[in-house]
């Protein structure tokens, strides 16, 4: 718990110091609240959807087995190989079977892979790793043709497409590119590449992989690489095409500021004989990591509603200046409720009391999670189950026991010893309160006296 704590603690005081990035932390926050504004306009029947996509979600984790069975038989059928892994080390594990550290590894951003600390794991088997972002397509340089950016790439490129003579040809448009880029990326995952991806959602009939995006990074990986890994937890679940609707429409109400994301993929498997694009091997490794824990919770189990907009995470006081630190998965509110219970309380036991219970998660959440009454189920459970608290709890009866009696107070030797006692628990930032030297007793006969 110490361990995780003191990353918590750091990336908190390393973030707040920073205070460059406070106005983007700050602009990323409007943007998803006036996303969430926004959605209830998209849809006539808004908060019916919402019931929806809980009511969906609950009915696939009340009978997870059986729709991970059908998953799995309509994936095999296309082609696809299902791996089930216990843990996020266990799918690092069999990823290191299917991929040499020396093939380039094309991932893109995802919400399921940033949950989960893949990347972090995955640098440190030391694998080829290629971001795919939208930097790599910046086509808001045409717009504007004296941008550093664009005067930058135009050097690299020039600087690789020097003839043999050594003579530089002329400087290329930025249209021109554009193109060269998306060229030179094609070219690289044709070389016997590997796409990394995570799955938004799964879909159990018939049997298919779900990946929203807005900005196009997952598509050329997908089209291109000869092998795509798809990472996902058992929660990703829907279960059928007909309910797919509404969740792909709120997770881009949410997450994209519209009613449709621009670009939906449903993949079924390694690519077909008559197809000219596509993976040759397609492998998607479903992750526990605890998630079986949390459902035996009668109440923490709700977080499953969740579609991963992000939106309690960018609106939440405390988890956005925490997110963007060292690949480790304390991502936001989902995290403070789900970490305890699947990484145990002694380790993560502390995330539930850095909430504030503000509400903000709460109110723009989709599918309607009420993340206070779990947190607060969670504080519950870590203070119960906790030696330390239970060692504040005499603390507190001792505190008690004496303030109740006056002469015990009146002693320095007394004051002297509280004031030693809980010099940890009240920190560095507060005194430790002195006493009054009589009581309100006392103090109540002497100022009557005095009226008299």
């Amino acid at each position: 718990m110490d361990f995780y704590k003191q990353v918590f603690l750091r990336r908190v005081s390393e973030n707040m110091r920073k205070k460059d990035e406070s106005p983007l932390f700050e602009a990323v926050s409007e943007y998803y609240e006036k996303n969430a504004e926004n959605a209830k306009n998209y849809f006539s029947r808004y908060n019916s959807i919402r019931e929806r996509v809980s009511f969906y979600k609950n009915k696939v984790m009340a009978a997870l087995p059986n729709y991970l069975i059908s998953l799995e038989q309509n994936l095999s059928a296309g082609g696809a190989k299902v791996i089930y892994a216990e843990t996020v080390e266990d799918a690092v594990r069999e990823i290191e079977g299917i991929v040499k550290p020396s093939r380039p590894i094309f991932t893109s951003k995802n919400e399921c892979l940033d949950q989960m600390g893949l990347g972090r794991l995955l640098k440190g088997k030391k694998f080829n790793l290629n971001p795919v972002r939208p930097e790599n397509f910046p086509y808001h340089i045409l717009s504007n043709p004296g941008s550093k950016v664009l005067k930058q790439m135009q050097a690299e490129l020039n600087m690789e497409a020097l003839s043999e003579d050594g003579s530089t040809p002329e400087k290329v448009s930025a249209e021109q590119i554009i193109s060269l880029k998306k060229r030179k990326l094609i070219n690289e995952m044709f070389a016997d590449s590997v796409a990394l991806t995570g799955a938004d959602f799964l879909v159990c009939d018939p049997g298919c992989v779900v990946l929203v995006e807005n900005e196009g990074t997952q598509l050329l990986p997908v089209s291109f690489c000869k092998t795509h890994i798809v990472v996902a937890g058992i929660d990703s679940l829907v279960p059928s095409l007909n309910e797919l609707e509404y969740f792909t429409c709120m997770l881009s109400a949410h997450a994209y500021g519209q009613a449709y994301a621009w670009n939906q993929l449903l993949l079924r498997g390694p690519k077909k004989a008559d197809e000219l694009d596509g993976p040759e091997d397609f492998y998607v490794i479903l992750v526990d990591d605890g998630r079986t824990e949390v459902l035996k919770k009668e109440f923490q189990r709700s977080i499953f509603n969740c579609i991963h907009c992000q939106a309690c995470t960018a609106l939440c006081p405390v988890y956005k200046y925490v997110n963007t630190f060292d690949g480790m998965s304390l991502t936001g509110p989902l995290n403070c409720v789900a970490d305890p219970i699947r990484k145990g309380f002694k380790e993560s036991g502390f995330l539930p009391f850095a909430c504030t219970l503000c509400g903000k998660c709460s109110e723009v959440c989709p599918s309607g999670i009420n993340f206070q009454e779990l947190i607060l189920f969670n504080r519950k459970e870590s203070v119960e189950g906790n030696a330390f608290f239970s060692i504040e709890r005499k603390k507190m009866k001792t505190l008690k026991r004496m303030l109740l009696k006056t002469k015990a107070l009146q002693s320095s030797m007394n004051r002297f010893s509280l004031r030693m006692y809980f010099k940890k628990s009240f920190g560095q930032q507060r005194d430790f309160p002195d006493f009054s030297q009589k009581s309100f007793r006392l103090l109540w006969i002497e100022k009557t006296e005095k009226k008299q």
